[in-house]
Parts: structure tokens; C-alpha cells; sequence
């Protein structure tokens, strides 16, 4: 992909799961939510640095000092050349090489699902219950969702009256990002997160768009071939940087 077509996806990540701080600094984005996710808690690079990456880097831990949070990059096509290897010097090593892929969109069922407009209430309750969150985590993630911007489209499977599949679609400039995607762990292959996928392209489509896009673990040996099966191929692939300790 191009540059310009990497930053466009950057983009849209960036609006469909939102940090809950956020700090622009020459080129960089320095972001924070709370939680444990890494994409919204890290430092992405976006445009070329015009100050030293040495300085830049001390800059950064500074900040996330501060915030009490640990020190991740997530090193995409956009980061700085040698910003990698001067990271890996300092001490940062690898976690979680991820592939960020497109697929066109179709016509999917979106019968026998639970459709909401927005993060309320009864989604966030279903979402937290089946990730298994802990008061404090499912507040960090309450306000993650409500922080969204973009339009978007959540989802729910239930069976015997339980909710055991959650799921969020961003759309925006005629594309459809899939994310949070979750299946309770005593449902999983049973084909829920297919019909969570499939809903989501689906009123995705009835909405406009006809691209979508995920972010995939490398290592996640069950989503992989489902997204094949659905048509996704790999765009690039990001990494993260952490500093141990």
C-alpha cells in the first residue's frame, strides 16, 4: 500500500476505537485509555519527525510516566526509519506482530442478531459480561465505546437468552471497520463470531459501505481463516514495541 492509503487506514482506526487521551507531538500520536488494550494506549507514529528520535523517545516515557502507564509503540508502515531498531536497543522488545487486512463488502444476513445505534447501556452490560470485565475495566471500556465519533453499528448474539457474541463496525468514507468482535469462550467454534462478522458486513452495507477493514493478531489461529473464508487479505502488518519492567 501507499503511504497515503496506510494513513487513510491509520485514520480510521484511530476514529472508530478512540483513546481517551490523546497528545500530538511532531508527528506523533501519544495516546492513552486505561485498560489493557494496546492500540489505544500507545504511540503511533503518523507524519515524518522533524525533532531527534532520542529526544522524541524521552519526551514519550516522560509523559506515560505521568499517566502511570506502561511504554508501548505500535510501529506501523508510517513510524520513523530506525525508530524500530533504536527502540530495540533501549531495551523494547516485540509483542503481538498484527495484520491489518480489507475485504470488499456483500450482502450478509443480519437476522438473529441484536442491532443498537450506539454504546448503550444493554450492549455494554452483554459486551462486559461475556469479556469477563471487572468493574473498573468495564468502566475504561464503557467510555472507550461512548468516546466514538464516527457512525457505527453494534451487535449482540444471544443463545437461550444469554448473550454470547458482541461485536462493533465503524463506518466511515465508504469503508467498514470490524472490531471488538468477542465470543463467550464455552460458545467458541459453534460459528457465532462468522455470524457476528457476517452480520456486521451486512448492515454495514445497508449503510453504504462497500470496503471494510480489521486488525487481526498474527498468532490468532481462529480468526484468521474465518476472515479468508469472508474474503480479507492482508493490507500490512504493525507491530508493538513494549519496555519491560
Amino acid at each position: 500500500m501507499t503511504r497515503e492509503e496506510v494513513l487513510q487506514f491509520e485514520e480510521m482506526n484511530f476514529n472508530a476505537w478512540p483513546a481517551l487521551k490523546t497528545v500530538h507531538y511532531d508527528g506523533w500520536l501519544l495516546r492513552s485509555a486505561g485498560g489493557a488494550t494496546r492500540r489505544p494506549n500507545s504511540v503511533n507514529c503518523v507524519q515524518p519527525s522533524t525533532i531527534g528520535l532520542e529526544q522524541k523517545i524521552a519526551a514519550a516515557e516522560a509523559l506515560y510516566a505521568r499517566w502511570g502507564r506502561r511504554m508501548i509503540f505500535r510501529l506501523t508502515p508510517l513510524a520513523d526509519a530506525g525508530l524500530d531498531a533504536l527502540l530495540e536497543q533501549r531495551g523494547y522488545t516485540i509483542e503481538e506482530p498484527t495484520l491489518a487486512q480489507i475485504a470488499d463488502v456483500d450482502r450478509y444476513p443480519t437476522d438473529d442478531v441484536h442491532v443498537f445505534t450506539n454504546a448503550d447501556g444493554v450492549w455494554i452490560a452483554a459486551a462486559s459480561s461475556i469479556r469477563g470485565l471487572s468493574e473498573d475495566e468495564a468502566e475504561v471500556f464503557a467510555a472507550q465505546h461512548r468516546a466514538v465519533a464516527v457512525e457505527s453499528v453494534w451487535v449482540v448474539i444471544h443463545m437461550n437468552d444469554r448473550p454470547v457474541g458482541v461485536g462493533v463496525a465503524a463506518i466511515e468514507r465508504g469503508w467498514a471497520g470490524l472490531h471488538g468482535i468477542y465470543v463467550a469462550k464455552d460458545v467458541r467454534r459453534q460459528g457465532v463470531a462468522r455470524k457476528l462478522s457476517e452480520a456486521l458486513l451486512g448492515l454495514s452495507y445497508a449503510r453504504g459501505a462497500r470496503r471494510a477493514w480489521l486488525q487481526v493478531a498474527q498468532a490468532n489461529a481462529a480468526a484468521l481463516p474465518l476472515y479468508q473464508k469472508l474474503g480479507f487479505r492482508t493490507a500490512y502488518g504493525y507491530h508493538h514495541r513494549i519496555r519491560q519492567g
